[in-house]
């Protein structure tokens, strides 16, 4: 595997951005282009070659399921060197072994010709002729035709080695003809590089620096290393639409010759379909009718799949392609969930200070001590002020409640473990979005306490503060100084304070408050985090559903753009207007688009099929379109 490719666009443009700075890294794990390149000792092979950069000619690409379905969820999709973990920093060694073998065989040709040529004639190959094949056979694959010809007299290995032999070989003189052909088809980002290449090569023939000889060489492989990238990455902007355009063919004609093969379980993924009719409703929506019959049935399924607190659930192997997906999006789902469960502890313990305050300014109105226990509790549900039920405030009897009612209205939806919890609606919900995106992390581990604190209904409608925008924008200040897997669990104290420092709590309770933001926090077992979960869920249902109305008449290539370049949808402007969470949109977006997806591809190979009947693989997509 020599190269990866990278969702995120390089600066410079794609490829490699400079002079000897193959080092790129990505917070993204690389897919496999190929990992049929053969290794090579790297005394011996320079560590770019025509053979390496084969992995980059269009007809890998186009027959590269991976890629060609990657691309369909990623508009900055592009190649790059794979050097990221154990395999990168070996090959990034043995590339700098060739360089310092080939420094050493130059200096013992120098010092001793003789000798070097006998010990040569055991050994056999060595570094310079190599590179020079490597060199020659790579830019025979980048100039046009009309220019083969100019290589094939002025790039002559065996006379090059025989001039080098005798003492008359001209570096300089090659070094300016490569510069002339390699900015006829280079980009001219990397103009610069050739510069540097040439003024190397130069310097080293001029001076008999052998430090400098090896440098000109090492850049004049990355230069034609990037300019191979940059034909890559052009190829693929170029293809993207046709790909994409033929997605569900392809990867229906290469997934039947896999079924054939045995090399997918596709009775497992139609018994996890099969179960999709079972499910809890998570996603009912008042008053709608799915005319999309089994696509909503998979949709479901797909969100169920999903949720934090169904990790254990083995995932179909008709998903291998869109397992780093759905570990991203688990991993912002908890990220929407534990920020739910934070606002709504800050909500109540907010209420719980203005209520007190309230009750104690009309029976008193002399200056007293804070009511608030100051004992130590023994255990969160001790705490009246973390633990009591959120009382309704006056404004909810007096003749002001109309200007409320928004808030109240509603529905009631049952959560995955059974219970009923009331959610308002989402274009009316007075939970405020913040315009900071949801920070992004994988799934922190579930906590194993007992759920001993007996949490506030969540069907009671908590008044609106104004400080929840503020608050809600500095948790997610502090999530994002944190991207370690487990950051809710090491950012639980901080977010604890910046809660409580947000109202008039006294800071003496601040021990009782970490401990009980820390025990809901990505705790399926609690119940606070239960009702969340539901909150959220309900929060993305009619977003969801009105995503599924509007791709499923659409082509792929329609698909790709409405979700990768957002848009309005249709009735969903005042939605827009009245702070919906973009973070919920985004999700939906994602879920919808996935989910069509896989739902074209495998519905007639494996969900809408028994498997268990012998069939010509090939006549089940046929059978399948007829399935109501």
């Amino acid at each position: 595997m020599e190269y990866g490719l990278d969702p995120h666009k390089n600066k410079s443009g794609g490829g490699i951005s400079g002079p000897r700075n193959h080092n790129f890294n990505s917070n993204t794990a690389d897919r496999s282009v190929s990992s049929s390149t053969r290794e090579h000792s790297p005394a011996v092979e320079p560590p770019v070659t025509k053979t390496t950069l084969s992995e980059l000619d269009v007809n890998k690409i186009v027959n590269n399921p991976k890629l060609r379905h990657d691309i369909n969820f990623d508009p900055d999709l592009h190649f790059r060197p794979n050097l990221d973990g154990e395999k990168g920093r070996r090959k990034t060694q043995r590339a700098n072994d060739f360089w310092n073998t080939m420094k050493a065989q130059l200096r013992s040709y120098i010092m001793n010709r003789d000798q070097f040529e006998k010990e040569l004639v055991i050994d056999g190959e060595w570094c310079l002729p190599s590179t020079l094949k490597a060199i020659r056979g790579i830019l025979e694959t980048l100039v046009p035709q009309r220019d083969r010809a100019s290589v094939e007299d002025t790039f002559n290995v065996e006379l090059l080695m025989q001039q080098f032999r005798k003492g008359v070989a001209d570096l300089e003189k090659l070094a300016l003809w490569l510069s002339q052909l390699l900015k006829c088809h280079c980009a001219p980002m990397r103009d610069n590089w050739v510069d540097e290449m040439v003024t190397q090569l130069s310097n080293g023939d001029r001076n008999g620096d052998v430090q400098l000889l090896v440098a000109g060489m090492q850049n004049l492989l990355g230069v034609l290393e990037a300019m191979k990238l940059d034909v890559a990455n052009h190829q693929i902007r170029c293809l993207r639409p046709l790909l994409i355009e033929d997605t569900v063919h392809f990867e229906q004609k290469f997934f039947m010759k896999k079924i054939a093969l045995g090399r997918v379980d596709i009775a497992g993924a139609h018994a996890w379909f099969r179960r999709a009719s079972s499910l809890p409703d998570i996603l009912s929506i008042e008053g709608t009718v799915h005319t999309q019959g089994n696509t909503w049935d998979f949709i479901k399924a797909l969100v169920y799949l999903i949720l934090p607190s169904k990790s254990s659930e083995m995932v179909p192997h008709t998903f291998l392609f869109d397992e780093e997906r759905l570990i991203k999006l688990r991993s912002d789902m908890l990220d929407l969930i534990n920020l739910e469960v934070c606002m709504y502890l800050f909500r109540n313990l907010d209420t719980q200070c203005r209520l007190q305050e309230s009750l104690y300014s009309i029976l008193d109105d002399t200056p007293t001590t804070s009511s608030l226990v100051t004992s130590r509790p023994a255990s969160p549900a001790d705490d009246p002020i973390l633990s009591l039920a959120t009382l309704p405030e006056p404004s909810h009897f007096s003749a002001s409640q109309s200007k409320h009612l928004s808030q109240e209205r509603g529905q009631f939806i049952r959560t995955p473990g059974g219970r009923q919890v009331w959610v308002p609606r989402v274009e009316e919900s007075h939970i405020v979005s913040s315009a900071t995106s949801s920070p992004r992390s994988s799934p922190s581990s579930t906590a194993s306490t007992p759920d001993t604190s007996p949490p506030t209904a969540f069907s009671l409608s908590q008044p609106f503060t104004d400080s929840a925008p503020q608050v809600r924008t500095s948790l997610l200040d502090i999530l994002s100084s944190s991207t370690t897997n487990d950051k809710w669990a090491a950012l639980a104290p901080a977010l604890g304070l910046q809660i409580l420092r947000s109202t008039t709590t006294p800071l003496s309770h601040l021990p009782q408050f970490e401990s009980h933001l820390a025990f809901h926090l990505s705790n399926s077992r609690s119940r606070v985090y239960q009702e969340a979960e539901a909150r959220v869920l309900g929060q993305l249902a009619p977003i969801l559903q009105k995503l599924i109305e509007t791709y499923t008449p659409l082509t792929s290539l329609q698909i790709f753009e409405g979700a990768t370049t957002p848009r309005t949808l249709p009735g969903t402007a005042v939605l827009q207007v009245n702070g919906v969470k973009e973070e919920i949109t985004e999700i939906a977006t994602r879920i919808s688009h996935i989910g069509i997806l896989h739902w074209r591809v495998w519905a007639p190979l494996a969900y809408l099929v028994d498997p268990d009947v012998e069939e010509d693989p090939e006549a089940q997509p046929e059978r399948a379109k007829n399935k109501p």
